[in-house]
């Protein structure tokens, strides 16, 4: 049973309204960490993406998905764990006596827990806790991962940042939706060390308001969503999607990385690999929203702040401060006109700023 505390309220876990803040600019900004944000988006986009760029470039890439998120999550922890708990995990033979053990399995739980308030599935401890293994911590199963490489490289993550030392994580696929995450200690090669780069942006102040939970804080609209932490799971019950949230930067930097290893070509195919799945799974009639509704839910879900909006049967034309995932919302935005109108296809032109305005112009 999961020990994550509810606001009575509003229903939202405690935990996102203590680590994360909507702001009025558009942006889910990370408590303690002022360039860090993150999005709460449909988690499906994450695999269907990097398998549909794997395709049409004939070339894995689940590698560079796990190793940005690896650095995140590693970074995440260490920040968050203190001195006194990290050497209970870096001590040689593991930690000392049945209270650091009780320590330990207490952290772990805790982590994993957090995880599934995030929408990222259900985590399990392995079998090593209660077989006296030394690293009991590194064997975990996890089931309905919200993206499989993503989670892979979160488990990895963490036990990087428990132990302080590079890992490798071995992946086995248990049952439908469930899979054992063995991580060792190996030496990671320094191919991708200097690569995998983020981009950063001084967010800009907005108008842009929220009804809020009085007792949490957190937009009311937050818990339309249905949080389902047995599951780890977070459902939008107008379409039934699943969510979660999780930080922009991780896909932005396995997509720039891609860019300059594959050329500029990668950036379109992404917004045709988003234009083709938004289509497949929206019906046009739920769609047909004008600027005001549409910029509130860009906004609700971390993506920016919609400061222009022009429409008719023949262009959209948009312009979002404080942008993110920008190739997705070039495709999101191409598939939702396209719906809209009933139209096959259409043109889209986009530019990004330096200071993260995102205007895009779709035709047809």
């Amino acid at each position: 049973m999961s020990i994550v505390e509810v606001c009575h309220q509003c229903g939202v876990p405690m935990s996102i309204s203590s680590e994360f803040k909507w702001g009025n600019n558009g942006v889910i900004s990370v408590v303690g960490a002022s360039y860090d944000r993150n999005a709460l988006y449909e988690s499906r986009v994450l695999d269907n993406l990097l398998t549909g760029i794997e395709r049409l470039i004939g070339m894995p890439i689940q590698h560079v998905a796990i190793e940005s998120r690896r650095r995140e999550v590693r970074r995440y922890i260490e920040r968050a764990l203190g001195e006194d708990i990290g050497k209970i995990f870096r001590r040689k033979g593991g930690p000392a006596g049945a209270e650091e053990w009780a320590i330990a399995k207490e952290m772990v739980l805790t982590i994993l827990d957090i995880g599934g308030s995030f929408g990222y599935g259900q985590s399990r401890l392995g079998e090593g806790w209660e077989g006296g293994d030394e690293f009991p911590w590194r064997v975990n199963t996890i089931i309905k991962p919200y993206s499989l490489p993503f989670r892979i490289g979160e488990i990895l993550g963490v036990n990087e940042a428990l132990e302080s030392r590079d890992m490798a994580a071995d992946c086995e696929q248990l049952g439908e939706e469930s899979y054992r995450v063995t991580c060792r200690p190996k030496q990671r090669p320094s191919g991708l060390k200097d690569r995998l780069k983020r981009r950063r942006y001084e967010f800009k102040p907005g108008d842009l308001s929220f009804e809020r939970c009085d007792i949490c804080g957190v937009p009311k609209g937050v818990s339309h969503y249905r949080w389902n932490l047995e599951d780890g799971t977070i459902e939008d019950p107008d379409n039934g999607w699943r969510m979660a949230l999780y930080p922009p930067a991780a896909l932005e930097a396995v997509l720039l990385d891609l860019e300059g290893e594959l050329g500029e070509s990668i950036p379109d195919l992404v917004v045709e690999a988003q234009r083709q799945y938004v289509k497949s799974r929206v019906g046009g009639e739920n769609w047909r929203h004008g600027g005001h509704t549409f910029g509130q839910l860009v906004a609700l879900r971390g993506l920016g702040n919609l400061t222009s909006f022009e429409v008719d049967e023949r262009h959209l034309s948009l312009v979002i401060e404080n942008s993110c995932l920008q190739p997705i919302m070039v495709g999101m935005g191409q598939a939702l006109f396209e719906l809209a109108l009933q139209k096959e296809r259409s043109t889209y032109e986009w530019s990004l700023s330096e200071d993260g305005d995102l205007q895009i112009l779709i035709a047809g």
